[in-house]
């Protein structure tokens, strides 16, 4: 099981992924993908963001 705040991290890192991929079906798969972990945790990926800071 992972802690939450790894999945913090992962979320940052899949928008790192979705920045360099831009306008590809990767980004919309990575920008969904933390919207789906962000939302595990009742948080909009924003907020997931800075949760790290």
């Amino acid at each position: 099981m992972r802690h939450p705040q790894d999945d913090l991290l992962i979320v940052y890192a899949l928008l790192l992924l979705a920045q360099e991929h831009k306008e590809t079906e990767k980004e919309d798969w990575a920008l969904n993908l933390a919207a789906e972990i962000a939302d595990q945790h009742g948080l909009a990926v924003s907020d997931a963001i800075h949760q790290l800071e």
